[in-house]
Parts: structure tokens; C-alpha cells; sequence
């Protein structure tokens, strides 16, 4: 009886755990294109993301780019250097329904020309 209090316990936490990592304030259905200048860079867990700084028509805007854990783009061949301060980048991303300023990564296209996709590591 023991035994099944907490596992009845451990699955109801389960759910809250999993929902934190959801992506689901994102639009699925929208993409968003912005090019500018890294201003900020969290290489980290459970989030990393990216800050920038992106040129208008009506003045700069800063955006917020969301992307997976550390531990998973460093599996994808990222480097806690591969995105600096500085960095001028376009990224292509989901929106946030309620905050367009926030974007999560699909995909980053370098300078130099070089691009990064989730596509390339959902193949």
C-alpha cells in the first residue's frame, strides 16, 4: 500500500515537471524572421536563449530568444562561444501569443553565413 502512495505521489508531480518545458506560449502556426546584435548570451540549463538588439523603422527593439538546455545544444555541436556579445545574427522563430518580442529558436543564421536548424537535428 506503501509502494502505491508514492507512486500515485511521483506521477502526480510528474505533470508540472513536464509542463515546464512545454513550448505551448509559442505560435506554431506564425514564423518571425529578426536580424540584429547580440547584446546577451544564457548558455545554460534547463533554457538557454539569447538577447538582441534588432534595428526598426520605429527604433530598436530587444527580443528574447529562447532556445533548448545546454546539455542539448552542446550535443548538437554548440560551444559556450558559438553565439558572443556582438554577434550580428538573423533568427527565425515561433512568437510568444502574448509577448511578439519573444521568439523560441528554430533557426540562426551566422554572419558568416553558416546556418543552425532544429530541422537539421529532427531528421
Amino acid at each position: 500500500m506503501r509502494r502505491l502512495s508514492y507512486l500515485s505521489i511521483l506521477f502526480a508531480l510528474a505533470g508540472p515537471v513536464a509542463a515546464h518545458h512545454s513550448t505551448a506560449n509559442f505560435n506554431s502556426d506564425t514564423t518571425t524572421k529578426i536580424t540584429g546584435v547580440v547584446s546577451y548570451v544564457s548558455f545554460t540549463n534547463p533554457h538557454s536563449f539569447i538577447d538582441m538588439d534588432v534595428a526598426g523603422a520605429d527604433g530598436a527593439k530587444k527580443y528574447k530568444v529562447f532556445a533548448t538546455s545546454k546539455v542539448a545544444l552542446l550535443r548538437y555541436g554548440w560551444r559556450p562561444d558559438s553565439v558572443k556579445s556582438g554577434d550580428m545574427i538573423t533568427i527565425e522563430g515561433r512568437p510568444d501569443r502574448t509577448d511578439p518580442t519573444q521568439l523560441y529558436l528554430l533557426r540562426i543564421t551566422f554572419a558568416d553565413g553558416t546556418a543552425w536548424s532544429r530541422d537539421d537535428i529532427l531528421q
